[in-house]
């Protein structure tokens, strides 16, 4: 059998090619984390995202993007700001409407998510590879008050690793909601399967479910394409956009994607689990992001706003 590559090491080859191709200057100003640890924290801040901007600055970082190797980053700007925003905000909204009082993010990175759920009595841990996690702790600590801190953590957790996987879902009491902002697409196949085989392993402990947008992620940044830029132009900005990862990660997300909607439920199913598609918000909610858009771009992202975007995964 092929031996699977494990996600944090698949992390530090993504540090290690970032830093090959961007020199030493950019490499001063980062830990040995992963580059797309940061990535999503930065488009959430410059969303208008509070958490995001608070824990943006513990981070001590100058630079969580450097928009200046980035072609066309002002083409690109508001369509990552309503990707980024949107998919952080439809997981909160769903895990408060659902009565979940533990989440579990996988890969997370540095997400603002820690202090949302803490701030808001919900038991979050993130699930990362070790340098995150000892940066991240840190993190929270420096943003939230004693009796939030208990409410947050970072786990040391390879999505591969079953064992480890259910030592950090341990770390909580009753149902969890498993939650997962982009990783998917940077796995193969086989390392999917794995992964849905260890969420599997911790939903028959502690029920919940599992709940995400990565599997419709070329979907979801082609309708913020669309929002912003209109049916016309939307497959070139999307493009552009899609570059930009797969150049920082080495990798061809139209081989990681699934083909169709249906190719996907059955892979899911394969691995013993059920699924269904939901909108990505059940009730009306406005984004930071929003702010500068004009009617029709408004219109069209209130259509995107009730796609059945994301993927919820439960045993039944």
């Amino acid at each position: 059998m092929k031996r699977l590559l494990p996600v944090k090491w698949l992390s530090v080859l993504v540090l290690g090619l970032f830093l090959l191709l961007s020199g030493k200057s950019w490499a001063a100003e980062f830990e040995p984390v992963s580059y797309t640890a940061y990535t999503s924290l930065f488009w959430l801040r410059e969303a208008g995202v509070p958490e995001a901007a608070e824990y943006a600055k513990a981070t001590g970082k100058k630079h969580l993007l450097f928009t200046g190797k980035i072609k066309n980053f002002y083409t690109l700007q508001p369509v990552n700001m309503l990707y980024h925003e949107m998919r952080y905000a439809a997981l909160n909204e769903y895990i408060q409407q659902n009565g979940y009082k533990n989440v579990m993010e996988i890969a997370c990175g540095f997400s603002s998510r820690g202090l949302y759920m803490a701030r808001h009595g919900i038991h979050f841990v993130g699930a990362e590879f070790p340098a995150v996690a000892v940066y991240g702790n840190q993190y929270l600590a420096k943003c939230l008050k004693p009796e939030e801190v208990k409410l947050a953590s970072y786990e040391v957790a390879d999505a591969t690793d079953k064992a480890q996987m259910m030592a950090a879902a341990d770390k909580m009491e009753g149902p969890v909601c498993i939650t997962m902002d982009g990783l998917m697409m940077y796995l193969t196949h086989e390392q999917q399967a794995s992964v849905l085989q260890n969420i599997k392993a911790v939903l028959q402990k502690h029920g919940g479910c599992y709940i995400t947008s990565d599997f419709s992620a070329r979907d979801f940044v082609m309708g913020a394409s669309k929002v912003v830029y209109g049916e016309k132009n939307a497959r070139e900005v999307y493009k552009e956009s899609a570059k930009v990862y797969e150049e920082i990660a080495d990798a061809d997300f139209d081989q990681k994607f699934f083909a169709t909607d249906e190719e996907i439920k059955k892979f899911i199913e394969a691995q013993g689990l059920k699924v269904k598609q939901i909108p990505l918000f059940k009730e009306s909610f406005k984004l930071y992001s929003e702010k500068g858009l004009n009617k029709l771009q408004l219109q069209r992202l209130d259509d995107l706003k009730k796609a059945k975007i994301l993927w919820l995964i439960t045993l039944e």
